[in-house]
């Protein structure tokens, strides 16, 4: 189906009827799949195809681009990584221009001036090298995953699954699957050497004391700290746009701000920021919650806690894993497992993980329109964070993504 050149304007107006079919059409005919795949794997983020879909889908805080990757990558028509984000600009359209306040809006280049986060398999590389021993970028990333691994009950589901493998091929009478060896080994030897041996330090190090240890500090320091700050950054917000002397020059500021945008100077006390010494004390005192979280020996239990987390990961999207627990599907399989994990936690490790690190480089942030930005910034993708389903600093492992356990 050929795509129309007008059927979306370039600044967000009114699509055409067609402008649907128009869109998912072009990208599945980048991509190599059928439009019916795209449609399908798209429906659990937009709903039914029409204007409502058109619109979520080009709204990169309302659906983001991690939520993609998940039905169109990892799971659904199963496009090639590269391919997909060489023609994912397809599938969002236009850029959509608002004049809504910031934080309700949102663009792609907003969040460039924020740190990024690495993926998994650079992350594994960032572990393996370095040897100072105070809490860096590395260490931060891995005291969030495993935090959140924790809550959801990461940890316990080598050993869940490799009874789950054996009991499965018994009832069958058949041997068991080549991931029963694999996960068989994660339970009975934790091996840490690749990610330690950097640091001087040795595997054995790692005990199952320290890990617990670890893992109450971060729930009892990080999570609140977190919040707390997101709260005073929305404070700020509010107060800015409260004593906005028009707000309709207001609102077009802000949104220049949000998309890193070089505002002009403002006239004499229609739209002065506040203060921001506020927020960059929170900032402080989360750094000081940091600090707190890898006081003692927290380094490299950290480490070693993520790179088992990263490990478990990678286990769970083994694709004949499912059959081999008896489930058919991975979503039955976790569901068998007792995990509700979703793209939801998928996204919620990213987006947490960006705003802990803004609030680390927010201190060398310069004032003026470089903190402008900066801030604004913080606060769409901090909007965009489910913050109830962060831990409340009292939680138990698999409060909020496991059920009861089901028996072997």
């Amino acid at each position: 189906m050929p795509t129309s050149a007008s059927s979306e304007s370039p600044t967000g107006g009114t699509p055409s009827p067609n402008a649907w079919e128009e869109r998912i059409a072009s990208f599945a005919a980048a991509v190599g799949k059928n439009p019916e795949e795209i449609v399908n794997a798209l429906k659990p983020l937009v709903g039914d195809p029409g204007a409502s879909a058109l619109e979520a889908l080009s709204d990169s805080a309302a659906v983001l681009i991690e939520d993609l990757q998940n039905v169109l990558v990892t799971n659904g028509p199963l496009i090639p990584l590269g391919i997909f984000r060489k023609h994912v600009d397809k599938l969002r359209g236009p850029r959509n221009i608002s004049s809504d306040p910031i934080g309700t809006s949102s663009s792609t280049s907003s969040f460039d001036v924020l740190p990024p986060v690495p993926e998994d398999a650079s992350f594994l590389e960032m572990l393996k090298v370095g040897g100072v021993l105070k809490p860096e970028k590395t260490e931060v990333i891995a005291a969030i995953r495993a935090g959140l691994a924790h809550k959801l009950g990461l940890f316990e589901l080598p050993e869940l699954i490799v009874g789950r493998i054996e009991s499965f091929a018994e009832s069958q009478d058949e041997p068991v699957v080549e991931s029963f060896y694999k996960l068989r080994k994660l339970v009975v030897s934790r091996s840490y050497a690749e990610v330690l041996s950097v640091i001087g330090v040795e595997g054995s190090f790692v005990s199952e004391g320290r890990k617990k240890a670890f893992l109450a500090r971060v729930d009892e320091n990080l999570w609140m700290e977190v919040k707390s700050f997101y709260g005073q950054l929305t404070s700020w917000q509010e107060s800015w746009m409260a004593t906005a002397g028009n707000p309709s020059m207001a609102l077009t500021m802000l949104a220049m701000a949000q998309s890193g945008g070089r505002s002009a100077p403002m006239p004499p006390g229609m739209l002065q920021p506040p203060e921001t010494s506020a927020v960059r004390d929170a900032a402080e005192e989360v750094i000081n919650k940091i600090n707190r979280v890898f006081a003692g020996v927290g380094i490299p239990i950290a480490r070693a806690l993520a790179y088992d987390a990263n490990r478990i990961k990678s286990v769970l999207e083994e694709t004949t894993l499912p059959a081999a627990i008896g489930a058919t599907n991975r979503e039955q399989m976790l569901k068998m497992l007792g995990i509700t994990v979703g793209a939801d936690y998928v996204r919620l490790e990213r987006s947490v993980t960006r705003f802990v690190l803004a609030i680390m480089e927010l201190p060398k942030v310069s004032s003026g329109n470089e903190e402008l930005s900066y801030l604004a910034a913080m606060i769409t993708l901090g909007a965009s964070i489910p913050w109830d389903k962060l831990p409340d600093g009292h939680t138990t492992p698999g409060r909020a993504g496991l059920g009861k356990r089901p028996p072997l």
